[in-house]
């Protein structure tokens, strides 16, 4: 990366952040495709550093705007609260035959069996596994730029080498040119839907029918951190490409819709092949404290919470995307909990402007463009980014 102190060690060293933070990438505008190594990271703690901040962040400017995570900002569901409070005394053993409760509701859900489906903490484990398995012996991984990197990042220190195709002018993922570029030395094909940054949604028919034409040549991952902000009925239901036997692996957290940022909840799911092949790579289930599984299990039930999370969601969102337009800016439409917007000032004034006004925020420069990358927090935090921005901005 570009900076002296890299992203995730930062995270490492603070505590202060929690994983589903990207960074992307800055390609030249005639290039039809970049490898990755020669992207250039954006910084995105320079106004943290500029401040004399490296590690651990003491005395980080107090936010009164945490925008910059993609946090749940209502919580975790008062069912998954009480089931916590209530298996902290069972702290002192390992989950063991737990797992199988919740992993019964996901196979049902998703019309998959139970050995279909691997427990993590969080699915950062997951892209982890899957970067460092499938870049074994070089070749080549297949995505489009700008996107989450942290699988990427991984990949590539392990010696695979990235190919990152431009997005559609809808800022969406290109299927067809993703297709076209398919050879023997392709060992993944990497699709993060809704895409972090963008916020951008692929239509479902069209992914399956990707994931169906593409899956018997190389595996394609699908990183489905933010699926729950879909409506129930849109989403996509790719775990049957799986109960089918397609080469398809569906990485989902409980960071999102569910809270469980610092609890740290996800799950794989692809063919009892495939897990056995990731799992190597692993921390192992054990890895989910008995606690954050029993959580996990009443807040995945809990359908009522996630509708209210989903509506408050919806509801910030699209006020602060028509204050943006009000104010003349383009805000990319965006089907999760942030949104990105191109900006008319540097990033790094910008950024240390809002978080000096106590705005975390995250920005972007991609093809000589600067953007701000913004998440949805409640009302009222949106409500403050609004204001900071209109002061920043002039």
């Amino acid at each position: 990366m570009s900076s002296t102190l890299s992203r995730r060690d930062w995270l490492r060293a603070s505590g202060l952040l929690t994983a589903g933070l990207t960074a992307s990438f800055h390609f030249a505008k005639a290039a039809p495709a970049t490898t990755y190594g020669q992207s250039v990271f954006v910084d995105e703690f320079a106004p943290i550093k500029t401040a004399g901040i490296d590690s651990p962040p003491d005395t980080m400017p107090k936010l009164r705007a945490r925008l910059l995570a993609n946090e749940n900002p209502l919580g975790i569901a008062p069912s998954a609260k009480e089931a916590l409070t209530k298996a902290a005394d069972i702290g002192n053993r390992y989950a063991w035959t737990e797992f199988a409760e919740l992993k019964g509701m996901i196979a049902t859900d998703e019309g998959v069996k139970p050995n279909n489906i691997m427990m993590s903490p969080g699915s950062s484990d997951i892209l982890m596994a899957a970067a460092t398995h499938f870049a074994k012996g070089g070749g080549t991984i297949l995505t489009s730029a700008m996107t989450y990197d942290d699988l990427l990042e991984r990949a590539q220190k392990q010696g695979a080498k990235i190919v990152a195709l431009p997005m559609t002018k809808e800022y969406k993922f290109d299927l067809a040119a993703i297709k076209a570029k398919l050879t023997p030395d392709v060992k993944l094909v990497y699709l993060v839907n809704p895409n972090n940054p963008t916020g951008t949604i692929l239509p479902a028919s069209e992914l399956e029918a990707f994931c169906r034409e593409v899956a018997p040549k190389v595996p394609v991952f699908l990183d489905e951190a933010y699926i729950d902000f879909y409506e129930p009925a849109e989403r996509p239901k790719l775990g049957k490409l799986v109960a089918e036997g397609h080469n398809v692996i569906l990485a989902r957290t409980f960071s999102k819709i569910h809270g469980f940022a610092g609890l740290r909840l996800g799950y794989a799911i692809a063919t009892p092949e495939t897990l056995k092949m990731l799992k190597p790579y692993t921390n192992g289930e054990f890895a989910v404290s008995i606690t954050t599984l029993m959580a996990g299990i009443a807040s995945y039930q809990d359908k009522d919470w996630q509708n209210h999370c989903r509506a408050e969601n919806a509801k910030a969102r699209d006020y602060t995307a028509k204050a943006l337009t009000g104010l003349g800016y383009e805000v990319i439409p965006s089907s999760a909990n942030f949104m990105l917007f191109p900006i008319r000032m540097k990033t790094k004034s910008f950024s240390e402007q809002m978080f000096a006004s106590g705005i975390g925020i995250q920005t972007r420069d991609f093809n000589g463009q600067p953007y701000c990358r913004v998440s949805i927090g409640t009302m009222d935090e949106m409500a403050m980014f609004i204001d900071g921005f209109k002061k920043v901005v002039g």
